[in-house]
């Protein structure tokens, strides 16, 4: 009956005569669109990843901080013969099980986007008209709208078709002529809003081509969009998608065939069209950076941030909504059995993923996240239900400063382009600031003057995120420091020593990357320590654990304890630690042992010595893993005599002194 029903609507709309070609028309200013949930991904978890293993996929998504994701949903694949029957299920191999990967993504909380592709399976190889199944098309797309549309409620937005400028996609899948691709979108609209009438349509997304010529099987985008807002197209779509790819950096001014274009430059390009046809929201549905060995690819870091900074300048476009990174995973070849992956370096299209090709899909592996992925992980920890309030600079002498805010968060995103390194002064009404790399570890936490501080963009090219005033998470908040307390890190706290092990919280918990896998660990900053949470060890001692401080902090000393000379002969009533060749000895033998000894403080990495305080007093001090015990005789006789060390607020508290 759907069918029966769909059929009808196509031969209306085959007649309908098209009287005229619409006429370019000043459409109005083009409007600030909805960024609310600008990050996606280009996952396809149905035909790129077995279904045992989509769980895996989906958590790490999750992880990511992903709100978007475009879910290819090939028709050779769920049809295989005209008028057959749709498999949406899987097959045999355990690919193409749309009906699990959708499901698994919404019940995540993950939006999709729906894509639909190419031409049918028994017109493969063929060189059929579009005329000869435009009318399976319009059932395809019915089908697959009303599937996952109405029937389950789980995707709304549909993309129609794939980068049809291109000759693979568009003249050698079918699309002769601009004029057939509007053709997809004119019957593929109808059909979708005939299943259902809630459906968006998404223009299919339009690559960039930097070198080849343009012909009648390339077209750049900017001709081919101009082409379809001629012949009526823009009427049959509510989105546009483009696949902005760029051989530079997102900031680069690169070459393309007759003229140099910027990012910046080309979206102005591309909002003429759109002032000329009508404005629409866009979509970047592909961009991305791969790094192959190869001379097209850049190196895994600088892939990071060309991920964080092409996000920040898509979303400071005011026509831009959402940014689909390209891809998720590291490809391989199709034909490669799935367990056994072909992994070749100076292949491009292997290297585009914010995760490596790995089999099995195992979240703990500790090689699986690249570097970009942690990036991505951090851009959403960091910006994620915020607003863009202000671009600050956009280049002046090579510095790059977005301003985000919302929700009673302020962060500010930083980055530079230039050799020199400036100092920048802020006026930020603030108490503090908490100073983060790109990949979410802490640098430093600044403390204002006359809630003014200064900023310095140390490593080039590298976004920096600057969030003043860290707003508690927890209701015990302590009025030292403005931050707050809870859960199992408070338990910890308690439990441990309180104050006087541990001092006041200098940060809410944040997440930073696992040193060596990227994998995100929860940590929070105090004055004495540092905080880690792991969770696998849930309900045991280990829980909750103590960086290791001590050891960062002699290295900031230009010491390596390994260095130091070995106790061979331990003196009397001392305890020897053959694993580091140190002795302990009273007090801080007992201070230790009371502290918690190997559990909190871990193993002595130095014997016990003079050392000269901030206030110029001379006093004994003993260097651990993760702690320094002091003893302090003036305090003799108090619960203050044997102290731990402000390690917590030495490395990473920062006074500002701006004149």
């Amino acid at each position: 009956m759907r069918k029966f029903y769909l059929l009808l609507l196509l031969v209306l709309i085959l007649i309908a005569p098209l009287l005229s070609l619409p006429r370019p028309t000043t459409a109005q200013g083009l409007p600030w669109q909805d960024k609310s949930t600008p990050f996606g991904v280009v996952a396809a978890l149905g035909n790129r990843v077995r279904s045992d293993e989509i769980p895996a996929a989906v958590a790490l998504m999750r992880e990511a901080g992903i709100q978007w994701q475009r879910e290819e949903i090939f028709w050779h694949e769920v049809q295989k013969e005209p008028g057959g029957p749709y498999r949406w299920d899987g097959n045999e191999q355990g690919m193409y099980n749309y009906d699990l990967a959708i499901s698994a993504q919404r019940r995540a909380g993950i939006n999709i986007l729906g894509l639909l592709t190419y031409n049918p399976a028994w017109f493969k190889g063929k060189n059929p008209t579009p005329e000869e199944w435009i009318s399976d098309w319009g059932d395809y797309v019915y089908q697959t709208v009303a599937r996952y549309g109405r029937e389950r409620n789980q995707i709304t937005y549909w993309e129609l078709w794939n980068e049809p400028n291109l000759a693979a996609s568009g003249y050698e899948s079918g699309l002769y002529t601009v004029a057939d691709f509007v053709r997809i979108l004119e019957v593929g609209r109808a059909a979708a809003l005939a299943a259902d009438p809630r459906a968006k349509i998404v223009m299919g997304g339009l690559s960039s081509i930097w070198s080849v010529p343009p012909s009648e099987h390339y077209y750049d985008y900017f001709d081919y969009l101009d082409r379809v807002g001629q012949l009526g197209g823009w009427k049959h779509v509510d989105i546009i998608a483009i696949h902005p790819y760029r051989p530079d950096a997102p900031e680069g001014d690169a070459w393309r065939r007759d003229q140099s274009l910027t990012f910046g430059q080309e979206m102005q390009r591309l909002d003429d069209i759109l002032r000329t046809y009508g404005a629409k929201p866009v979509w970047l549905t592909e961009w991305g950076w791969s790094t192959t060995r190869s001379w097209q690819g850049v190196d895994e870091d600088t892939q990071a941030f060309f991920l964080v900074r092409s996000y920040l300048h898509a979303i400071a476009h005011p026509s831009i909504e959402k940014v689909f990174w390209y891809d998720f995973r590291n490809d391989t070849w199709p034909e490669a059995p799935y367990d056994q992956p072909v992994y070749n370096e100076n292949e491009v299209e292997f290297h585009y993923g914010l995760l490596r090709r790995s089999y099995p899909l195992d979240p703990n592996r500790a090689d699986l996240r690249k570097p970009a992925f942690v990036a991505y992980r951090t851009m959403t920890e960091m910006l994620g239900g915020l607003s863009l309030r202000e671009v600050i600079r956009h280049g002046d002498e090579g510095i790059y400063w977005h301003r985000y805010g919302g929700n009673g968060r302020r962060v500010d995103v930083i980055w530079r382009t230039g050799n020199s390194i400036p100092a920048l002064e802020v006026a930020c009404e603030c108490r503090q600031a908490l100073v983060r790399s790109w990949n979410g570890q802490v640098q430093h936490i600044l403390t204002s003057s006359a809630g003014r501080l200064t900023l310095h963009p140390d490593a080039l090219g590298a976004p920096l995120y600057v969030e003043y005033d860290q707003p508690p998470r927890h209701p015990a908040i302590f009025e030292a420091t403005g931050h707050s307390l809870g859960g199992a890190f408070r338990t910890f706290w308690e439990r441990r020593g309180g104050l006087a092990s541990f001092g006041y919280p200098l940060t809410e918990e944040v997440i930073e990357p696992e040193p060596g896998t990227g994998r995100p660990r929860t940590v929070q900053y105090f004055e004495r320590a540092r905080f880690e949470y792991f969770p696998e060890l849930r309900g045991s001692a280990y829980e909750v654990q103590l960086a290791r401080l001590g050891d960062t902090a002699l290295q900031r000393q230009g010491l390596d304890w390994r260095s130091l000379p070995i106790t061979e002969n331990p003196d009397p009533g001392c305890q020897w630690f053959p694993e580091t060749g140190k002795q302990l000895c009273p007090p801080f033998l007992e201070a230790w042992q009371q502290a918690g000894g190997l559990d909190l403080a871990g193993l002595p990495l130095t014997d016990a010595f003079f050392a000269t305080g901030a206030t110029g007093g001379t006093y004994r001090v003993q260097y651990f893993e993760r702690a320094r015990i002091e003893h302090h005789p003036a305090n003799a006789g108090t619960p203050y005599e044997m102290q731990f060390g402000l390690l917590g607020r030495e490395q990473f508290i920062r006074y500002d002194r701006m004149p």
